[in-house]
């Protein structure tokens, strides 16, 4: 018999699972949303107390002239200036077509423009990428250059100018090109807005991602950083089940010593997952 979400319907697995691990499940989206915004923040973390600050770009959808506006959807406001803040929408059938293509195009276009910087002596570490819906309802894409280093201030610009150079042959319009360092903990707290609690008229995660205008990998980072940090989204999910099972089933005490040392390769703070008194249902029972 198979056993259903408690919040979508939707069949999972394992059965004893009380809801889904879809990221479009409006039971898991908040959990899914915190750990990416603590995945950013640790691994931005991470890339500033060695090196130094960070570089946040924008790469926006084109204009008017290559996604219209719906016209209908906001007829309602009469005679106006079409904007996304007014709640205006891009035409559905450009809409659809463009978000479909997005995430194929950026990875063209960040492989070209690398490319081309590696060329010229230059290597750019694009950091993290994360996706954002506007509210006209088309993708752009935010990438987070390491500018720590000399010669990262360096590849940055030169892949920032880049990106702006190529970005209309890959069907993007406007390309963020002011140099604006900024410390980890505010470009963190920049991108996870979009995630917990949205900013102006931008959705927040729990709501944009149950969109299909959002690609499949919404938050990237760099595989360098995970590495030496070890927050990754898998992890944090693995963190959350220990804390479960040991918070709710009373583990044996020949066994403390394995699970201490699982928590603390996992990561997992002892003094909160293993408090001195034992569980709380197992001091309980």
């Amino acid at each position: 018999m198979p056993w259903r979400c408690v919040d979508c319907s939707r069949q999972i697995f394992p059965v004893w699972a009380p809801r889904c691990r879809r990221r479009t499940c409006p039971g898991y989206a908040g959990l899914w949303a915190g750990d990416q915004r603590r995945k950013i923040f640790e691994n931005l973390r991470a890339y500033t107390e060695g090196t130094g600050d960070v570089l946040l770009g924008a790469v926006t959808a084109p204009g008017a002239g290559e996604l219209p506006w719906d016209v209908h959807h906001c007829s309602g406001l009469g005679e106006h200036e079409h904007s996304g803040l007014l709640g205006c929408r891009v035409e559905a059938g450009a809409r659809h077509a463009y978000n479909r293509a997005a995430p194929d195009r950026w990875r063209r276009l960040h492989r070209r423009a690398y490319q081309e910087a590696r060329r010229r002596g230059h290597r750019p570490w694009l950091i993290a990428r994360v996706w954002e819906e506007q509210a006209r309802g088309v993708l752009h894409a935010h990438p987070v250059l390491g500018y720590g280093s000399t010669a990262d201030r360096l590849a940055a610009r030169v892949y920032v100018g880049l990106l702006a150079e190529l970005a209309p042959a890959y069907g993007f319009g406007y390309v963020e090109r002011k140099i604006r360092p900024m410390a980890s903990r505010a470009a963190a707290a920049y991108l996870s807005a979009y995630f917990v609690q949205g900013s102006g008229g931008k959705a927040t995660l729990q709501e944009s991602v149950r969109s299909t205008a959002m690609p499949r990998s919404i938050v990237h980072v760099s595989v360098r950083l995970t590495m030496a940090t070890g927050c990754t989204m898998r992890s944090l999910r693995l963190r959350r089940y220990a804390w479960r099972c040991w918070t709710y089933c009373k583990v044996p005490e020949e066994l403390r010593p394995l699970v201490q040392l699982g928590m603390r390769q996992m990561g997992v703070p002892l003094d909160m997952c293993c408090p001195p008194n034992g569980p709380p249902l197992a001091r309980a029972a």
